[in-house]
C-alpha cells in the first residue's frame, strides 16, 4: 500500500517542505509510515491517499501548535525560512492558513500539479506564487496586491519548519531528497545532513527580493548522487 502525492514535487522549494510536512503531521499523529521520493514526487509507504488525508484533516482539527514550535534565528533575527517584511506578518499568515485550510485544499494540493488559484498570502516559499509588484493590477506594493497560491502546500510547508526551518537566514536555501524509504527520524537526519548517501539528489535555490519580502527563484540542481542498489 502507497500513495504518491503527485502534487509535491522535490524540485519546487515549497512542495519539498511540504512533503516533509505531511511526514512529520503523521509520525506526531502516531503513525508508523515511511517515504521516499520516485520521478520527483513523495511516496508514502503503509498507508493510502484516504488515510493519509484523513489523518492530515483529524490533525488540523484537533488544532495545530505550529505557531508554539516555530523555529528562531541566531540572536533573535529571522529563521531559514521567514522572508517576510513590511506589513506581511508571518506568523499571522500562517495564523491565517490553519483557519483557512479544508479538507478539499488538503486533496488538492496533494493530488493535483499545482495551478495556484487560492488567495493567500505568499511566503516566497513557491516563486510560481510570487506576484511582482510591476505585474500586479495599479502597480501595487508587493504587501499589497493579491496573491494566488495553494493553501494546502504552504500550510503543510510551514509545519515542517520545526524541521526545515532552523539556523540563519542565507541569501539561498538549499535540500535534499532520497530515494529509499526512511520512517521520520531518518527524514529528519537526512534533511539536516544535506547529504544525498541515501540516492538523492540535492537542490538550491537562491533567494530574490520583491519590495521588501523575500522569496525563492526556481531550483538549481547541485549535486546528484545515486547509491548502488537503491529503490528507484
Amino acid at each position: 500500500m502507497q500513495y504518491e502525492m503527485v502534487g509535491l514535487r522535490e524540485d519546487n522549494t515549497q512542495g519539498w517542505l511540504a512533503a516533509v510536512g505531511v511526514i512529520y503531521i503523521l509520525d506526531r499523529s502516531g503513525v508508523d509510515v515511511q517515504m521516499y521520493w520516485c520521478e520527483k514526487h513523495p511516496i508514502i509507504l503503509g498507508y493510502n491517499e484516504q488515510e493519509v488525508i484523513d489523518i492530515l484533516v483529524e490533525y488540523l482539527n484537533q488544532g495545530s501548535d505550529i505557531l508554539d514550535n516555530l523555529p528562531t534565528g541566531f540572536r533573535g533575527e529571522k529563521a531559514a525560512l521567514d522572508r517576510t517584511a513590511g506589513r506581511v506578518s508571518f506568523t499571522g499568515v500562517i495564523k491565517q492558513m490553519l483557519g483557512s485550510v479544508e479538507r478539499n485544499n488538503i486533496e488538492e494540493g496533494l493530488n493535483h500539479p499545482w495551478v495556484n488559484k487560492d488567495n493567500v498570502t505568499s511566503l516566497g516559499w513557491d516563486p510560481i506564487s510570487v506576484k511582482l509588484s510591476a505585474n500586479s493590477g495599479g502597480d501595487k506594493a508587493p504587501d499589497s496586491s493579491p496573491h494566488r497560491g495553494v493553501l494546502a502546500g504552504q500550510w503543510l510547508a510551514a509545519e515542517s519548519l520545526p524541521v526545515t526551518g532552523a539556523g540563519p537566514r542565507r541569501d539561498y536555501y538549499s535540500w535534499v531528497t532520497w530515494s529509499v524509504p526512511l520512517d521520520m527520524g531518518g527524514v529528519r537526519a537526512v534533511a539536516q545532513a544535506q547529504t544525498t548517501d541515501w540516492g538523492g539528489v540535492r537542490y538550491s535555490a537562491n533567494v530574490a527580493r520583491n519590495g521588501q519580502m523575500g522569496y525563492f527563484e526556481p531550483a538549481r540542481t547541485d549535486i546528484t548522487h545515486k547509491i548502488q542498489g537503491g529503490s528507484r
